[in-house]
């Protein structure tokens, strides 16, 4: 077991507090077997604190680029959320529901079909089926649902990684109100 994981060092103690917040099983990393039995798989669990690190990178990355080349205009994100292969939310921090008028936890798991507008779907669809050969951001402006059943315009953007040793691709989005 590297330094890292044994939480000896300042980079290992945020990497397991990560792991922790994340939901991991942090006696089971430590020392190959847990206290208290675990209600989701770990190998779920591990996925998607891979995928927080991920966002944490791109929304860092976002910033630096921006900020770089203008002081005056930094970008607005009110939410982003993770969606798995199937296009669900599996969204970790609840932003998106606070962002939508939701209730904690009312998007987990949810299709992200079901939250844009059908006619704007279509279009969101049809962009995702071109097939990419590397790692692609892409840009909408779409009606989302919010909690109250009305819609709101939303622009947003999707970083579509390709699962390794897989044909599938996972998505992070990042959004912001919109005026269009």
């Amino acid at each position: 077991m590297t330094p890292y994981l044994k939480g000896k060092c300042r980079p290992g103690k945020k990497i397991l507090e990560r792991l922790n917040n994340d939901g991991a099983d942090i006696q089971w990393l430590l020392n190959g077997h847990s206290n208290e039995g675990s209600s989701a798989p770990l190998s779920n669990v591990m996925a998607l604190s891979c995928s927080r690190m991920d966002i944490d990178n791109l929304l860092r990355q976002i910033r630096l680029s921006v900020g770089r080349e203008a002081d005056l205009y930094k970008p607005v994100i009110e939410a982003y959320a993770l969606i798995d292969h199937r296009e669900y939310i599996v969204d970790l921090t609840g932003s998106i529901e606070k962002f939508l008028g939701y209730e904690p936890n009312a998007l987990s798991e949810v299709e992200l079909a079901s939250l844009i507008h059908p006619e704007d779907y279509v279009m969101v669809k049809s962009r995702l089926k071109i097939e990419r050969q590397d790692d692609d951001i892409l840009t909408f402006h779409s009606r989302f649902k919010t909690g109250d059943g009305n819609y709101t315009n939303v622009e947003f953007c999707l970083y579509i990684r390709c699962k390794p040793m897989s044909d599938l691709s996972e998505y992070t989005m990042i959004l912001r109100k919109s005026s269009l």
